[in-house]
């Protein structure tokens, strides 16, 4: 499976995230639920619908091998979110880590800034990067 795909499930399928969600808008975004992959839909980006998540690849390549034959994958994933306030960022980011962490992803970064300003729609825009190791059979 992608590593978009599989964290795509992992966030949408929880019940807390996406009620964490609600509450930050005060409305749900049914039968959406504010987490896309690759792209947000231009009607979903907007300031008032905020928080929202966009699911990125950024990296996948063999990592460990045995008898010159691959035996895992490395996949690396990008997390964007947009919310209204630092307080939100942090409660989101703790969410992310609580879900993604017990299902074998970890985080990484490289020197990068993980929260700035979107000057496009006056919303804070936040980077989480995770790891996965795919390991075959």
């Amino acid at each position: 499976m992608n590593i978009e795909t599989r964290v795509y499930r992992l966030l949408s399928g929880s019940t807390e995230l996406i009620a964490l969600f609600d509450e930050f808008r005060g409305k749900s975004l049914t039968p959406e639920n504010g987490i896309w992959k690759h792209d947000i839909p231009e009607m979903y980006r907007k300031k008032e619908l905020a928080p929202f998540i966009r699911i990125n690849p950024v990296y996948e390549g063999d990592y460990d091998y045995s008898d010159d034959v691959s035996m895992s994958e490395e996949q690396r994933v990008q997390v964007s979110f947009w919310c209204k306030t630092d307080t939100q960022a942090f409660e989101i980011k703790k969410k992310l880590d609580e879900i993604l962490k017990p299902n074998d992803f970890t985080t990484y970064t490289v020197n990068e800034n993980p929260r700035y300003k979107d000057a496009d729609i006056d919303l804070l825009i936040n980077h989480r990067k995770y790891r996965f190791f795919d390991w075959k059979n």
